[in-house]
């Protein structure tokens, strides 16, 4: 018996109630129904009905067209948001991700029938009734991912479904089904074909998953690391990812990943992600890095900072231990200052006392300044710094 509660359930039981007493036939499908039947916390509900987007779009008040071309609209109810997509079945696929047409079906059964795997491809009715076709409960029970139908076929469809495969088998921890898997070993170069930030976005999914080793190991069986960007050498730092579940972000994850390569700031762009991403990931590894050779001190804390919790963590990896957070708490407590904002002074200030005009020294002066602060070689304090100010001055 699936079990669902939470008010985005009962708004979403609303939206069945007005489909279906207009005469439309209307299921939760997918995700929903799967992470239910795991017992996981459910409050994302994607729907499947016989109504066409137009008469979806005259039941409710407010609906958004997110993907009229293929039969999907976005229905706000009570402060939630519900795909509703007209069951369909997919006409031929040629590049290998996008069917050449939609056909709009009357039944669940054909449209359950398009979807990728047996445990995403489940109804579930307002009454309560479930709708398994490909025996997706019996999968999810023995823990398999198998695709619905010939996995050959599946794939040629869209070829980014042997990336989610990989992916369910980390974020559930999984395994992969004889076939499934053989088809992905045959067909991993159509991932040619699919934009790397779809991609991307799946792997970001996978490497925070508890099962990431075995899917890694997956994609190295099956020699899609040789097609992903950047990854060919990932081999070499297996040994730390058993350690990966020690962090937190998508940028420590990325940090990780982008250090197994000798080129990080290349590898990131490569994977289509964003400069300020991409800067984020930098100063990351730069500061873990830091502290990897010269220790947790104040100035390896203080340049982290505010990052110096993930840095830990990260470090953590690359030295195959628990992270010690308490540590780097305990000096970051103890640090003088925890800005250059903190500082006394100004550069103004140091312009004024030494009746000079400004020039790159008042930044080289601002910087040995707060290195001085922070290992309290001095008092953040305008009479401490002024003296400082005339001895440095004369060196």
């Amino acid at each position: 018996m699936i079990q669902l509660t939470g008010k985005a359930y009962q708004s979403c039981v609303e939206v069945l109630q007005i489909l279906t007493n207009a005469g439309f036939e209307a299921y939760i499908v997918g995700g929903a129904v799967r992470d239910a039947m795991l017992g996981l916390p459910v409050s994302d509900f994607d729907l499947a009905s016989s109504a066409k987007p137009q008469e979806v779009m005259d039941l409710f008040q407010k609906v958004i067209p997110t993907g009229i071309d293929h039969g999907t609209v976005t229905v706000m109810h009570r402060a939630f948001s519900y795909e509703v997509t007209t069951f369909r079945t997919d006409a031929s696929y040629t590049d290998f991700r996008h069917p050449n047409a939609v056909s709009y079906l009357g039944s669940i059964e054909e449209d359950l029938a398009r979807r990728d795997f047996t445990m995403n491809s489940m109804a579930l009715s307002l009454d309560g009734t479930l709708i398994d076709l490909y025996g997706g409960q019996e999968d999810i029970k023995n823990g398999l991912i198998r695709t619905v139908g010939n996995p050959l076929e599946r794939f040629q469809e869209d070829a980014l479904r042997m990336i989610r495969a990989v992916r369910f088998q980390s974020t559930l921890d999984f395994s992969l089904d004889k076939q499934t898997e053989e088809a992905l070993k045959k067909q991993a170069d159509l991932l040619k074909y699919v934009a790397v930030e779809r991609i991307q976005a799946e792997f970001s999914k996978l490497l925070a998953g508890k099962g990431v080793q075995q899917a890694l190991i997956t994609l190295i069986e099956a020699n899609v690391h040789h097609i992903l960007p950047g990854i060919q050498q990932i081999e070499k730092s297996f040994d730390e990812v058993p350690f990966l579940v020690n962090l937190s972000t998508e940028v420590e994850l990325w940090a990780w990943l982008a250090s197994t390569t000798e080129d990080p700031k290349r590898f990131l762009k490569r994977w289509r992600l964003s400069n300020r991403f991409i800067k984020e990931v930098d100063h990351l590894l730069e500061n873990a890095r830091s502290a990897q050779a010269k220790g947790w001190n104040k100035v390896t804390v203080y340049t982290a900072l505010p990052e110096v919790k993930p840095c830990e963590r990260l470090l953590s990896v690359f030295e195959k231990r628990l992270p010690v957070i308490k540590n780097v708490e305990r000096i970051t407590s103890e640090l003088p200052i925890t800005s250059s904002t903190m500082l006394a002074v100004t550069g103004e200030d140091l312009i004024q006392w030494r009746e000079i005009s400004a020039g790159p020294w008042v930044g080289e002066a601002l910087r040995e300044l707060e290195l001085a602060v922070i290992n309290e070689e001095i008092k953040n304090e305008k009479s401490s710094i002024r003296r400082w100010l005339k001895q440095w001055q004369t060196q």
